[in-house]
């Protein structure tokens, strides 16, 4: 079988198997119970580029750098340089966010890419109830390290996929598992116009497990909860292509398993490969930002940011800088840096 029948293949059966896994992801809308907030590790679901959320992170088919392997790792095989990334974002309640990978191109054995996100909340009291704070400390802090794998099945389709460690540490509990992300590009050749889908973060369910004290007596017992698989189908297009300017337009439908479904649109202006101009907006399904749509765990809606590009003697560099209205939170802004050498 020739990689023309087999990237037919692969794209049939993830177009038939994804949109069929999407319809159990979502909580059931009319008449039954709501699935909102039953997920763990909703760190996973953070924005780690500013150049994605400023276009409302409809992203899923427009990425193409470093970013991927947290949208779609598919997208990765398209990657012809090593890259490095960098984000960072200052989240309310003064909790931080980081995120950081590395891609590297292997010649005809595909891409690969090894990813870190990091979100951490500082010191907090430790409050007894019926007698107030202690004067003692707490802090927690979620973490996933992630090794991802892309390659070009044909030169318009790629698939790639991440396997991830995720630790997470409260008060002292901790807990780890393992997930996974996979991911698809198809490049049709025709105005740019492409075609991604994920699912992220499957895995199994998440539990503290339980905790004794010397005599035996259970001091602590907690509840598992599912991690937040979210599937994304997203399609982008040229729409003008000129000399010195272009213009991207890029539309996804997102799906968590603890929330309602939500669409995203979003464009990029590029002048010259040079400046670029971002802006994007977040569609739920009662058009209510607070209602629902909200996958990292705080209201977003309008989104807009900028991006410059550099050149060195050795290697490339970007600069991304996006602002998110946060409704009634501190709107938020992220920095990213991207290096290609």
């Amino acid at each position: 079988m020739n990689l023309r029948k087999i990237s037919l293949t692969v794209t049939i059966s993830l177009l038939v198997a994804l949109p069929l896994l999407a319809q159990d992801l979502g909580p059931t809308v009319l008449g039954g119970p709501s699935k909102v907030g039953t997920a763990t590790a909703q760190f996973l679901q953070i924005g780690v580029s500013a150049r994605a959320t400023a276009m409302g992170e409809a992203f899923v088919s427009l990425v193409d750098d470093a970013s991927a392997a947290f949208y779609n790792p598919g997208a990765l095989a398209i990657i012809r340089q090593r890259q490095a990334m960098f984000n960072h974002t200052t989240l309310p309640a003064g909790i931080r966010h980081f995120f950081a990978t590395y891609v590297q191109p292997v010649s005809q054995f595909g891409t690969l890419a090894i990813s870190f996100i990091l979100l951490t909340t500082g010191d907090m009291p430790v409050t007894v109830a019926f007698e107030g704070p202690t004067g003692e400390t707490f802090s927690a802090s979620e973490s996933a390290i992630g090794l991802s794998y892309a390659k070009m099945l044909s030169n318009k389709f790629s698939v790639g996929g991440t396997v991830k460690a995720i630790f997470q540490d409260f008060a002292g509990f901790d807990e780890r598992a393992v997930a996974f992300d996979i991911g698809t590009l198809y490049q049709t050749g025709f105005r740019q116009l492409r075609l991604g889908m994920s699912v992220t973060n499957f895995g199994p369910d998440l539990d503290f497990g339980t905790q004794k004290d010397p005599s035996g007596k259970v001091v602590f017992d907690s509840q598992s909860f599912p991690l937040p698989i979210t599937f994304r189908f997203g399609v982008s297009v040229d729409v003008m292509n000129r000399e010195n300017s272009k213009l991207m337009l890029a539309g996804t439908l997102v799906q968590p398993n603890d929330n309602l479904r939500y669409e995203t649109l979003g464009f990029e202006y590029n002048w010259n490969d040079l400046l670029f101009l971002r802006g994007g907006f977040k569609i739920d399904e009662e058009n209510d930002p607070d209602a629902a749509g909200d996958t990292s765990g705080f209201s977003e809606n309008f989104s807009a940011g900028a991006g410059i590009k550099m050149a060195f003697k050795d290697f490339n560099g970007r600069f991304d800088f996006s602002w998110v209205n946060q409704q009634d939170l501190n709107n938020l802004t992220r920095f990213s840096i991207i290096l290609s050498f």
